[in-house]
């Protein structure tokens, strides 16, 4: 019953460039979801995902197909120059409780040009320190006024990566969970803990 076929993402950039990403146990309504989270998310980067299985190509989905969240979804900003994590990121987001819309920026130089947009409101930026151009910790350092959360989600279990991100103000540290369920969880839990638009009556 598990014998899904293997689905590969072929994600067309801009310059030409095509990334390719492989997904394994995932049905062919996800790998839809997941197509359209990475263009949304890449802001433009991306033109077009093809769909492909060992079978040969199934379809193509373009920037006419992506719907734009609505308004009160919650902005989130993620930090991540590896297009695999992001299409990983963008499968966990889809199975969230709370939507998000996804913004992508693919370096540290390009996080901190939109964190630097006065007009763009932001409610969670989800930061890998292991970036290109500027590390995270200098983004983390350089990020200012720190209005909005951050949760650093990164490979590293260094105790000196963990204790500098928290002083340049990080708010959590996330480990990347290699298990793929457990991946899911800890992306819905950073979601629901620091992103929320949704109306709550409770006493602060």
């Amino acid at each position: 019953m598990d014998n899904k076929p293997t689905i590969h993402l072929h994600c067309s950039r801009k310059n030409g460039r095509l990334e390719t990403t492989t997904l394994t146990h995932h049905t062919l309504p996800l790998a839809r979801e997941l197509a359209k989270q990475v263009l949304q998310a890449g802001d433009g980067l991306y033109t077009k995902v093809d769909i492909c299985t060992e079978y040969g190509y199934i379809e193509t989905i373009d920037n006419h197909t992506v719907i734009v969240a609505p308004e009160e979804t919650p902005e989130v900003l993620l930090v991540e120059d590896n297009a695999g994590d992001a299409l990983l990121m963008g499968q966990a987001l889809a199975e969230c409780r709370i939507p998000v819309h996804l913004h992508l920026a693919r370096d540290g130089e390009q996080a901190l040009q939109i964190l630097g947009e006065s007009d763009f409101k932001l409610d969670l930026i989800i930061l890998d320190l292991n970036i290109p151009k500027v590390s995270g910790h200098s983004v983390l350092s350089l990020y200012r006024p720190k209005k909005t959360p951050v949760v650093v989600f990164t490979a590293s279990e260094n105790e000196a990566d963990i204790e500098r991100a928290f002083s340049l103000g990080a708010d959590e540290f996330v480990h990347k969970p290699m298990d793929l369920d457990v991946y899911k969880t800890a992306v819905c839990s950073m979601i629901q803990k620091w992103a929320p638009r949704e109306e709550s009556g409770a006493p602060v």
